[in-house]
């Protein structure tokens, strides 16, 4: 992450400047940034006054120093034979007092005049020298349209193109740093990398501020992220005709909020629903997400597949199958095996009798994890089985349950479709690092923030993953993350985890059925936390691919599923290739 010597203010209306930050903030460690810089200073040479703000200043010991000025919407120029340069600047049909040009021009010289009598070289021969380029940014714009070029170079404007990406915007303020200059020989103005104490210098100089928390940076490019509530309600609103309605979304498209949204508009409607999900993680957060909104389980039910067929079960009293969960790992297995049996037993034997146990409307999440006879049991909570209200939300690139028949049910599959393309909950660079290590590309929209680069922890066996963790920890802890904003994900159970035995007062396994605890820092298998998220996700047990390191990963699905819990960040501990 670049260093932040002066943050964006969180009150700037500039578009272009949010635009240009976002970018800049990921930027590596070499290159600092400074956001609305105040210079004030007296140029000795000429005795003239300078006190001029700079939009933005990035200074890497290499390349030298960018000013930047950003200028939102569409910017064109007219000549005007007479005025200063020669030419009029519009901001769409507004004349410009000044051309950015002569607004980052008044600076420019300036600043190199005094830089280059503030760091004398050590032996006393002369001084270091600092490169001061400048650029203009016009993030709303995708070329120079109606600039004309001879009122500004096209080679030093940064347009919409170049803020795709941190690598892209890099490269070209690397390519502005180095311009051939006519007032030095046609060579680009020299560059001296600085000692650390002047560097400290150049910093007191421009402004040292304490660098922001990254849960500060974040909320700060929260700003940025599309709201998708607008479009999804407008989704929503079109399937509310159609009785029957499959929904198939990506990763991160908020599918478990539309199933919140949807339920509470049945429910207000009168109706009686039925939420269901395999995860029981999933469904103790949304049934306590809709208590929140006033909706107790008289009007929406929350419930894994199996807790419910449970419950049913028993308040059937059907025969043949244990009234509680056995604790032996074989007996544990046939149990669950045989459970949905038993449930459709319980749902024909109540059927008529216990009319306030069944429901108006179905809506099933994440429902790729369902196998398909599951689904007509499903059907059967339904008071009208074959007309009755149903939604059903899945991601075929989320089936991981390996030897489970899913997505084949003829009822379902007759329903009609409509599909969420693009995800909203990951950055970029999340996305980005899921493609390359999977294979399977989750579309994202323009606005969405590019993030951190996903940080690649390496070990070679699994128990030296206790380590790597403490030390993660500890290091997200310096950037002020708190241990509520931190997950760690395994793609293993705890059984065959190399975390298996960490349970302490600071990480806490929530196994099997265990609930989340608040106090400490969870770890949780991949197959748990599925359609929920963290700030942060520590994804671990990434084992070497059995298809070898240049195909896509033998386990992808189930990597896309933990890596996507992650909302801004994401750390991989991922075992060495053995040779």
């Amino acid at each position: 992450m670049s260093i932040i010597r002066k943050q964006l203010s969180v009150e700037s209306i500039s578009r272009s400047e949010k635009a240009f930050y976002d970018v800049a903030v990921c930027l590596n460690d070499e290159w600092n940034v400074w956001m609305n810089v105040h210079l004030n200073f007296v140029v000795k040479r000429n005795g003239y006054h300078v006190d001029h703000e700079v939009d933005c200043i990035l200074y890497h010991k290499q390349y030298g120093m960018l000013l930047i000025e950003c200028k939102d919407g569409q910017i064109s120029t007219e000549e005007a034979p007479g005025s200063v340069d020669g030419f009029v600047w519009k901001q769409g049909e507004r004349v410009m007092e000044r051309s950015p040009v002569q607004q980052i021009l008044l600076t420019v010289h300036p600043l190199h005049d005094h830089f280059s009598e503030m760091f004398p070289k050590e032996e006393g021969l002369g001084y270091n020298r600092v490169r001061v380029q400048w650029a203009a940014c016009f993030s709303e714009m995708d070329g120079m349209g109606k600039i004309g070029s001879n009122a500004l170079q096209p080679k030093r404007a940064i347009f919409k193109s170049d803020l795709k990406s941190y690598n892209t915007l890099e490269r070209k303020i690397k390519k502005i740093l180095n311009i051939n200059e006519a007032s030095y020989g046609g060579s680009p103005f020299p560059n001296d990398v600085l000692p650390e104490s002047q560097f400290d210098k150049l910093v007191a100089f421009l402004g040292c501020f304490d660098e922001p928390t990254w849960p500060e940076l974040w909320d700060m490019q929260a700003n940025a992220r599309l709201r998708p509530t607008a479009i999804q309600e407008m989704l929503m609103e079109s399937i509310t005709r159609n009785p029957r309605m499959k929904i198939e979304g990506v990763a991160g498209s908020g599918k478990s909020l539309l199933v919140q949204w949807e339920a509470t508009r049945l429910a207000n409607a009168g109706k009686r629903v039925v939420v269901l999900c395999y995860n029981d993680l999933l469904a103790e957060q949304m049934q306590k997400n809709f208590a929140e909104v006033g909706l107790d389980e008289s009007r929406v039910v929350v419930s894994s597949f199996h807790k419910l067929a449970a419950k049913y079960v028993r308040l059937a009293k059907v025969k043949g199958i244990s009234r509680k969960e056995p604790v032996e790992a074989s007996a544990k297995a046939e149990y669950f095996a045989a459970m949905p049996t038993y449930f459709g037993e319980a749902l024909h034997q109540l059927g008529g009798k216990k009319t306030s146990r069944f429901f108006d409307a179905l809506i099933i999440d994440e429902g790729q994890d369902f196998e398909n006879s599951w689904l007509d049991t499903s059907l059967l909570l339904l008071k009208d089985p074959q007309k009755g209200i149903v939604r059903f939300f899945y991601d075929p690139n989320q089936t991981i349950y390996k030897g489970r028949d899913v997505l084949g049910n003829e009822i379902f599959n007759a329903m009609p479709v409509m599909v969420l393309k693009r995800g909203f909950r990951c950055t970029k660079k999340i996305l980005q690092w899921v493609f390359d290590t999977t294979e399977i590309r989750i579309p994202c929209y323009e606005e969405t923030v590019i993030g951190r680069d996903v940080d690649e922890r390496v070990y070679t066996k699994p128990e030296e993953q206790v380590e790597l963790l403490r030390k993660e920890v500890a290091r997200l802890k310096k950037k002020g993350v708190d241990s509520k904003d931190i997950l760690v994900v395994s793609l293993r159970s705890r059984s065959h985890s190399g975390l298996a035995d960490l349970n302490d007062d600071e990480f806490q396994w929530s196994d099997v059925s265990d609930s989340l605890n608040s106090l400490a820092i969870n770890i949780v298998s991949a197959y748990r936390y599925k359609g929920l998220d963290k700030r942060v996700v520590i994804l671990t047990d990434l084992e070497p691919s059995k298809n070898g390191p240049a195909a896509p990963h033998s386990n992808a699905h189930l990597i896309l599923v933990g890596a996507t819990r992650a909302k801004e960040h994401l750390v991989v501990f991922r075992q060495r290739h053995s040779i």
